[in-house]
């Protein structure tokens, strides 16, 4: 185990939750980002198809789980993509819906 889990694995139920909560949110921020640099697009160049100011696009990628859904849709367009939502349910059925 590494330091880093071992060290989460000494907290107590509760505050592993909010570190697990506070680590999707910067997982999300960092693959938005992920996703426009591997297109090689500044966030200049993203806000210039978007409509938006380069700050716009500073804070869509800063927002992690918190952005709307109408922003990521509009976001990852910009970069030529499709967004849907895939849903799974505890039954083990899914679906994926075109947004």
């Amino acid at each position: 185990m590494s330091d880093v889990n071992q060290l989460i694995a000494e907290l107590s139920p509760e505050l592993q939750e909010r570190v697990k909560q506070k680590a999707e949110v910067k997982i999300l921020e960092i693959r938005l980002r992920q996703l426009r640099e591997e297109l090689e697009m500044s966030q200049t160049e993203l806000a210039k198809k978007m409509g938006v100011s380069q700050p716009a696009i500073a804070a869509i990628e800063a927002r992690g789980d918190e952005i709307k859904l109408a922003s990521l849709k509009k976001y990852v367009e910009a970069l030529g993509g499709k967004l849907s939502l895939s849903v799974e349910m505890p039954t083990g059925t899914g679906r994926i819906y075109p947004i």
